[in-house]
C-alpha cells in the first residue's frame, strides 16, 4: 500500500480540467486576466516527483480577450505553479475556493496580483522577492570569484538571503520555500569547501565537512519536509559533497586537461558514488532516506550505462518496496532508458531547418549520425563546438553526419544562435525547451546531450561520449568494425 505520509508530504497530486467528474468541494477555480500574452504559452503545473526525469503534470490555460478561467481538482491545500514560457510563479491554493490573478506580463514573475486563497502568503512572497532583488545574481558573481580563489562575499550574501526567507516565508503557506532557501545555502557552503581546499594552504576540509554536517542536522536538513522542498531532493548536496574530496581535480590531472563534468562522472563513477552514499548515512528517518536515495538511483539510471546502474536500482526496489510511488517511478524510468539504450532503433523525427525544409532520421541512413541537443544559453554546449568542427571536417559525410537539434524555446533566438555560431552541419529546430518532442523521446535530462546512430538507424551510443573527450576514439573504433568483412 502506498505510504500515506510520503504521498501527503510530496504533494503528489493529479490535476483534472473542467471536464472531470470532481466533487464541488474539491474544485478550485483559477481565473484572471493578463495584459499581454502574444505567442507565449501560459499553464499551471505541479511539482513533479523528480525534477528532471518525471513526466510533468501541466494544464494549458486558454486566454480569450486577455481573460482566462480554468479549474483544478485538489484534495488538500498546496502550492501549484503558474507558468509563462519557462518562467514560473508559486500560487497557494485551497480546495473549493477561487483564486483571481492579475498578471502584468512585463512584471512576471516578480509581481503578480493574487486575490482569494493564499492572498496573505502571496504578499509575503512578494515582499521576499523585493527583499532579495538582485541578490541571487550577486551571489553567483561572488561564487565565480570563490572558484578562482579570490576574496568574496558569497557566503555572507547567501546567509542574508536565508535571513530574508526566514523573515518573510517561515511558518507561512510558503514555508517550504524557506526550507528550500536553507538547502540552497547548504549547497553553497559545501561548494565553498571544495574551493577552499583547492586554493588555500593548510585548509582542513575534514573539519569543515563535519562542521557543516552538524549544522545541517541542527536545521533538520536531513528530514523529509526539507528534502522535498529542494529542487532536486538531495542530489545537489551529495554531488558537491563528493567534489570536496578533490576527485574532479585528480581526474583532470590524470588526463592532463579539463574534462567536462559528465565525462568526469563516467571516469570516476565508483569513487564519486561512494562519497555520495556517505551523505545517506546521516539520514535517520526511513521516509527521508527512501526519498533521498530515490534521487541517487535515478541519477545513475539517467547518466551511466544501465549495466552499472542496475545493481543499485534492483537493491532499491527490494529495500524500499513499500514506497510504491518511488518504486513505480524508478521502474518506469528504467524501462524508458532501456528503450533508448544501444541496440534500439533511433527515434523517428521530422524537424525543419531555418528555411522550413523538413528532415527525418531516414534521410541520414548509411552514415553514423551524431545527434547534438543544444541551446545557445548552454555554455558547455558551446564549448564543444570547436571540437565538433574539427571532427566534422575530419570525416567524409558517408562516414559521419552531425545534426544539431535545438531545445531553444524561441525560434527567433535559435535563428540568431545558428547565424552567430555558423556551424557547418545540419541545424534543426524543435522548440519548446526541454519539452521538445525528440529530446523527451530520448529521455534527455540536460544538455549537451549526445546520441550516436549507426548506419542502419540504430542507437549505438547513448550520451556517454563527448566531442572534446572520447568521441573520435569511439567513432574510429566503430568505423573499423563496420568496414571489416563480416
Amino acid at each position: 500500500m502506498t505510504n500515506k505520509k510520503t504521498s501527503f508530504l510530496l504533494l503528489s497530486i493529479t490535476f483534472f480540467i473542467i471536464f472531470c467528474a470532481c466533487t464541488p468541494q474539491n474544485r478550485t477555480f483559477i481565473k484572471g486576466n493578463i495584459d499581454y500574452l502574444g505567442d507565449a504559452d501560459i499553464y499551471l503545473e505541479t511539482i513533479p516527483l523528480h525534477y528532471k526525469y518525471s513526466e510533468k503534470t501541466r494544464i494549458p490555460i486558454n486566454v480569450t480577450d486577455s481573460e482566462f478561467s480554468t479549474q483544478v481538482n485538489i484534495t488538500e491545500p498546496q502550492i501549484i505553479y503558474l507558468g509563462i514560457q519557462d518562467e514560473q510563479y508559486p500560487i497557494y491554493v485551497t480546495p473549493g475556493e477561487t483564486v483571481s490573478l492579475d498578471i502584468g506580463r512585463a512584471d512576471f514573475p516578480k509581481k503578480l496580483g493574487v486575490d482569494g486563497s493564499g492572498s496573505n502568503a502571496n504578499k509575503a512572497y512578494q515582499q521576499y522577492l523585493q527583499a532579495i532583488d538582485g541578490l541571487e545574481s550577486q551571489i553567483k558573481a561572488e561564487m565565480d570569484k570563490f572558484k578562482v580563489g579570490n576574496d568574496n562575499k558569497a557566503l555572507e550574501l547567501s546567509s542574508e538571503k536565508v535571513k530574508m526567507a526566514e523573515n518573510h516565508l517561515k511558518d507561512t503557506d510558503f514555508n517550504n520555500l524557506y526550507l528550500k532557501a536553507l538547502g540552497e545555502d547548504l549547497v553553497l557552503q559545501i561548494r565553498a569547501i571544495e574551493y577552499s581546499a583547492r586554493h588555500y594552504d593548510n585548509y582542513n576540509a575534514d573539519s569543515a565537512r563535519q562542521e557543516l554536517f552538524d549544522y545541517a542536522k541542527e536545521i533538520n536538513f536531513f528530514t523529509l519536509p526539507t528534502l522535498t522542498a529542494q529542487r532536486a531532493g538531495i542530489r545537489d548536496f551529495t554531488h558537491y559533497y563528493a567534489r570536496t574530496f578533490g576527485i574532479y581535480d585528480s581526474v583532470n590531472q590524470a588526463f592532463g586537461t579539463t574534462l567536462a563534468e559528465y565525462d568526469i562522472k563516467q571516469v570516476a563513477y565508483e569513487e564519486l558514488n561512494k562519497k555520495r552514499m556517505q551523505v545517506i548515512e546521516y539520514i535517520e528517518e526511513r521516509d527521508a532516506k527512501a526519498y533521498a536515495e530515490l534521487f541517487l538511483v535515478a541519477e545513475r539510471i539517467g547518466e551511466i550505462p544501465l549495466e552499472k546502474a542496475a545493481p543499485s536500482y534492483k537493491r532499491y526496489l527490494n529495500e524500499y518496496a513499500e514506497y510504491e510511488e518511488y518504486t513505480s517511478f524508478l521502474t518506469w524510468f528504467y524501462s524508458e532508458i532501456e528503450s533508448v539504450s544501444p541496440g534500439q532503433p533511433a527515434i523517428p523525427f521530422s524537424l525543419p531547418d531555418s528555411s522550413g525544409t523538413l528532415y527525418t532520421m531516414d534521410d541520414f541512413k548509411g552514415s553514423y549520425v551524431l545527434l547534438d541537443f543544444w541551446a545557445g544559453w548552454c555554455q558547455p554546449c558551446l564549448e564543444e563546438f570547436s571540437y565538433m568542427r574539427d571532427i566534422y571536417n575530419s570525416y567524409k559525410r558517408e562516414e559521419l553526419e552531425i545534426i544539431g537539434i535545438s531545445t531553444e524555446v524561441e525560434r527567433s533566438v535559435w535563428i540568431q544562435d545558428i547565424e552567430r555560431f555558423d556551424n557547418p552541419w545540419v541545424q534543426l529546430y524543435g522548440g519548446n525547451g526541454f519539452n521538445q518532442e525528440t529530446f523527451k523521446a530520448y529521455k534527455g535530462g540536460g544538455i549537451p546531450f549526445y546520441i550516436l546512430i549507426d548506419p542502419e538507424g540504430n542507437i549505438v551510443r547513448y550520451n556517454d561520449m563527448r566531442p572534446s573527450f572520447n568521441f573520435t576514439e569511439v567513432l574510429d573504433s566503430l568505423l573499423i568494425h563496420h568496414q571489416s568483412p563480416k
